[in-house]
């Protein structure tokens, strides 16, 4: 009959004591961990805005004006459908830097009610309708970006 070396005191001690000796290093570690975690997830979820192209004219918007096309266009989400409509009635007749000014001040919003995850303009388009209203879309802007 062979005996544990745990059963010796001194040798459960030292286990102890390595245990506790892990228990630091485990705590930040994991703290370093988080914070790598949580800056790797605000970079890539940040909002890059479009520049304006001065060579394709005035944008046929204010930033007021493209401030609230923006917050227009995110109230049309509802519950269970979005209002193609009035999406449509925003962005139509605007030029490549009306949109872009319509873009940046859309910035990331919720798509859905359900995944929560922040989208910009065109994304939120492509999570919202289907193929054929996003191309329906796309015509009223000349295919400048979807």
């Amino acid at each position: 009959m062979s005996k544990s070396k745990l059963g010796n005191p001194f040798v459960v001690a030292a286990v102890v004591q390595k245990t506790a000796d892990a228990i630091p290093f485990l705590i930040k570690l994991s703290a370093v961990i988080a914070v790598v975690v949580v800056g790797y997830r605000m970079y890539t979820n940040r909002f890059i805005k479009i520049r304006e192209i001065n060579s394709y004219g005035a944008a046929n918007v204010s930033f007021a004006q493209a401030i609230a096309k923006a917050d227009s266009i995110a109230k049309s989400k509802g519950v269970f459908t979005t209002d193609f409509d009035n999406v449509a009635t925003q962005i139509a007749q605007l030029n490549y830097n009306g949109f872009v000014r319509v873009y940046n001040a859309f910035g990331n919003r919720t798509g859905t009610y359900i995944t929560g995850t922040d989208l910009n303009l065109i994304e939120w388009f492509y999570n919202q309708f289907n193929d054929h209203e996003v191309s329906q879309l796309s015509l009223l802007l000349g295919g400048a970006f979807f």
